[in-house]
């Protein structure tokens, strides 16, 4: 083998170690790669676990006193690394030693409204189920879900009853909103939207195509009729 090009494969070799060791801030403190996380404890037992992070999602199972790789965090929950699995635990429960460090992890919702938005624009087509050329509120909807291999049905009053209801207290990011847009509001629905957080929400609309739009305003306000948990 020639020199130059044993040179080469020895910088290669190093390289991939040098990515894969353990990152030291200028304190000299020793981290975990970002594909493991920190190190954190949890601190009491029976903790539950849960596939989202939210009080009332669905329990994969509990754990007590243990080491876990804290991965991410959103509001009060960690992102956890259990056995190869990843759930969440609320952040009260666990010991983490420069907390600060861990990133923010989004959940499924954020990710559906951060891709939605990618269309603002688009046009309006009745019928529409181009996300890039043309769409009505529900292929809208369908489309962006669809893009997470989630399946919902193609129009308004039919996503109606794809999910169980929630109240307005209740909604979180990557839920559905219906409304009754054909004059006076008798809880018919006609019209359908993404709760994309902070009281907005993004739709296609008939005149302005793919927008954001304000929950309370007073349009909106008075024909709301539902609102539906997809994920």
């Amino acid at each position: 083998m020639k020199r130059k090009q044993l040179c080469i494969l020895i910088m290669c070799m190093l390289l991939s170690i040098a990515t894969a060791v353990y990152a030291k801030e200028t304190t000299g403190r020793t981290l975990f790669p970002q594909t493991v996380g920190l190190t954190g404890q949890v601190i009491s037992k029976e903790v539950n676990i849960r596939n989202h992070p939210d009080i009332q999602a669905e329990r994969m199972g509990k754990v007590s006193d243990r080491p876990v790789q804290v991965v991410g965090k959103n509001n009060e929950w960690y992102k956890v690394m259990i056995d190869g699995k990843e759930g969440w635990i609320y952040s009260s429960y666990v010991e983490v030693t420069h907390k600060e460090l861990i990133p923010y992890a989004k959940v499924k919702g954020e990710e559906v409204v951060e891709y939605g938005m990618k269309f603002l624009g688009t046009p309006y087509v009745w019928g529409g189920t181009n996300l890039q050329h043309g769409v009505d509120c529900s292929g809208f909807t369908q489309q962006v879900f669809k893009a997470f291999d989630v399946d919902i049905s193609r129009v308004s009053y039919m996503q109606a009853t794809d999910g169980p209801e929630v109240t307005v207290p209740q909604l979180k990011t990557g839920d559905l909103l219906f409304f009754d847009t054909n004059g006076i509001n008798k809880g018919n629905i006609s019209h359908v939207g993404i709760y994309a957080g902070e009281g907005k929400f993004i739709h296609s609309e008939s005149d302005r195509g793919v927008t954001v739009s304000n929950l309370a305003s007073p349009y909106y306000d008075r024909n709301f009729v539902k609102a539906i948990r997809i994920l």
